[in-house]
């Protein structure tokens, strides 16, 4: 009767933080370009996020700012994922796995192939200002 309350015990120490940290994870996550603007991420379910980011691109005739949305990016099982809309936007980048294989972010937990970085592009052609080209913009998300 002892060996089973003390393994029932040590089953849940053990298990308690990886439901705690799975939970955790599930909320939004903010962050910034290196352009200055605003970075936004949602844990969808285990294998799929969603994004949505601000952003700024020179054109032969000036410069334009768009927000960009991408529903249902797939994570793969290194935990990089890629996506490129009609438009000429591209997102990519990885993130970390918690202990029960759902994409997760780094803070405030940490894991060893915890990752929230990754990069942008967009070139596409505006009918008012010509060619736009964002070049490479890397971002970074936080909790």
């Amino acid at each position: 009767m002892r060996h089973l309350l003390l393994t029932a015990v040590v089953w849940a120490a053990l298990t308690s933080p990886a439901l705690a940290v799975h939970q955790s994870h599930h909320g939004p996550f903010v962050g910034d370009t290196i352009q200055g603007e605003r970075f936004f991420m949602r844990v969808i379910d285990h294998t799929t996020v969603g994004i949505r980011f601000r952003w700024r691109a020179d054109c032969d005739t000036g410069r334009v700012s768009r927000v960009t949305r991408f529903r249902n990016v797939k994570v793969g099982r290194r935990g990089r994922f890629a996506r490129r809309n009609s438009r000429g936007v591209r997102v990519r980048g990885k993130i970390g796995f918690d202990p029960m294989g759902n994409p997760v972010f780094p803070r405030p937990f940490s894991f060893a192939n915890n990752e929230a970085k990754g990069g942008l592009s967009a070139n596409f052609e505006d009918p008012g200002k010509g060619r736009c080209r964002s070049g490479s913009v890397g971002w970074e998300a936080r909790r």
